[in-house]
């Protein structure tokens, strides 16, 4: 599908964008007819996660992250849970969320008390930092401690995103996902408003795939387990080493699967 639009997109005109015209409805229909329904979905409700987005005058290629997230999603779209998701923006994201999960409570988090606008009956906002104790003390109270899905798209700082893992990773239900989106962004310090901390030195890729190094650890077959370093690792990194079943790196996000 995301070949199939680029395609259009290059014979309408050969840079990034395109005018509007009627290429909104054609590429509706291209999206319906060759890709994923969250992905149409992301379309529709104008959210950069989709692979394509619509501005007032242009049309552009975008993120392209929701057919990734349809390939691991779909199979639990009828289930009752909670998602959490750091950053509102235009509420674009929560909708699609809204609309793919029919059973499911979103919880929008940001700073922005504008963002209270997305409310809906099953789209709740939280006021708050997502690096914060008292948003995730608020958040496991709503959320009853437990939550299947929960999605970084906030600061983009690679310490934030670190600190916001670490402290959430307690929320996702076994056998549920966290992801990070916009791992490039860290490297321009987030925002100018936000200048790096020590922990925006390292990239957040390259923090999770230290982690990720021993997910082959189990109860009987764990070197590391007896190592001296791990030993000596702060309690909640062992915990989430333990915890960690599967991360997926595609691009420009990482997702990360709770052992069931």
């Amino acid at each position: 599908m995301f070949k199939k639009v680029l395609s259009y997109i290059a014979s309408r005109w050969g840079g990034h964008y395109i005018d509007i015209g009627d290429t909104k409805a054609k590429i509706e229909r291209i999206v319906s007819e060759q890709g994923s329904i969250l992905d149409k979905y992301g379309f529709l409700e104008n959210t950069d996660k989709s692979s394509v987005i619509a501005g007032n005058t242009r049309i552009s290629m975008s993120h392209d992250y929701l057919r990734h997230y349809d390939f691991l999603f779909h199979s639990f779209r009828a289930e009752k849970f909670s998602l959490i998701e750091f950053g509102c923006a235009e509420g674009g994201s929560l909708r699609t969320w809204e609309k793919y999960f029919p059973s499911a409570q979103i919880y929008g988090v940001d700073l922005d008390e504008n963002a209270k606008r997305h409310e809906t009956e099953r789209i709740h906002i939280v006021i708050g930092d997502a690096t914060s104790t008292e948003t995730f003390e608020t958040l496991k109270a709503s959320t009853g401690g437990n939550a299947f899905i929960i999605l970084d798209d906030a600061s983009h700082a690679w310490g934030d995103q670190r600190r916001s893992f670490e402290l959430f990773w307690d929320l996702v239900s076994p056998g549920g996902f966290y992801v990070v989106e916009d791992l490039e962004c860290g490297c321009l310090g987030a925002f100018p408003a936000y200048p790096p901390k020590v922990l925006d030195s390292q990239p957040f890729s390259e923090y999770m795939h230290d982690l990720s190094k021993i997910l082959r650890w189990a109860p009987d077959r764990n070197p590391e387990e007896n190592s001296y370093h791990f030993k000596h690792l702060p309690k909640n990194i062992q915990k989430i080493k333990r915890e960690m079943d599967m991360c997926v790196f595609v691009p420009g996000a990482i997702i990360v699967r709770k052992k069931p």
